[in-house]
């Protein structure tokens, strides 16, 4: 038997060191969070900064879509990273 038969397993020889898969697992999992979150139903919010605006309906809308959502961290606090665009 050669050394190099000795070094193989049955898997292949590839071999990865934990803190490689760990990293892209942690990769894999942001970037499947962003597209779920980017898939989902956006909230809609109406901002009125002056009283004398809220007559105006169209300027107060907000559409929130959530990139990060980290819900009751504290107090029922929930931790959230949003984009938002103005209607």
């Amino acid at each position: 038997m050669t050394s190099k038969e000795g070094e193989r397993t049955g898997l292949g020889t590839k071999r990865f060191t934990l803190w490689g898969v760990i990293v892209i697992g942690l990769i894999s999992f942001l970037i499947g969070s962003l597209l779920r979150s980017l898939i989902s139903p956006a909230d809609f919010i109406y901002v009125v900064r002056d009283v004398g605006d809220a007559g105006d309906l169209r300027s107060g809308w907000r559409e929130v879509r959530r990139l990060v959502e980290v819900k009751y961290i504290v107090g029922g606090w929930d931790f959230q990273i949003a984009v938002v665009r103005r209607h």
